[in-house]
C-alpha cells in the first residue's frame, strides 16, 4: 500500500499502552500472546491469528492479557506524520479537568 508504515510489537506481561487516537488508521494481526484491545470503548480480546482495525479517529488502547509476550504486527495509512501522530486520552482529560478547575 503506498504511504503506508508497518512494525512489529511487543509487550511484556505487564505491558499497556493507554487510550489515544490518531489521524490515520491502523491494523494489528496478533502473532503470539493474548492482548486486550479497547476499541472506541468495546473490549475484544485477541489472540494469534486474530485481526482488529482502529479507524483514523478511532480512540483505542491495548493492554497484555497473558502471563507472557504479547506480540502483534501493526500497520498504518497513511504513513504517520512526523508530528503530532498520538493524542493521548489522559492528555485531554486533565485538559478538560483543568478548565473546568478554571472556571
Amino acid at each position: 500500500m503506498p504511504g503506508a508504515a508497518g512494525v512489529a510489537c511487543w509487550y511484556a506481561s505487564d505491558g499497556v499502552i493507554g487510550t489515544h487516537d490518531h489521524p490515520f488508521e491502523e491494523s494489528y494481526l496478533i502473532i503470539e500472546g493474548v492482548a486486550e484491545a479497547t476499541l472506541d470503548g468495546e473490549r475484544y480480546r485477541l489472540e494469534p491469528g486474530d485481526l482488529a482495525w482502529a479507524g483514523t479517529g478511532c480512540v483505542h488502547g491495548f493492554v497484555n492479557a497473558g502471563q507472557g509476550l504479547s506480540r502483534w504486527l501493526e500497520t498504518q495509512a497513511p504513513q504517520p506524520p512526523s508530528r503530532h501522530s498520538y493524542r493521548c486520552t489522559r492528555d485531554w482529560e486533565y485538559l478538560r479537568l483543568a478548565l473546568e478547575e478554571g472556571s
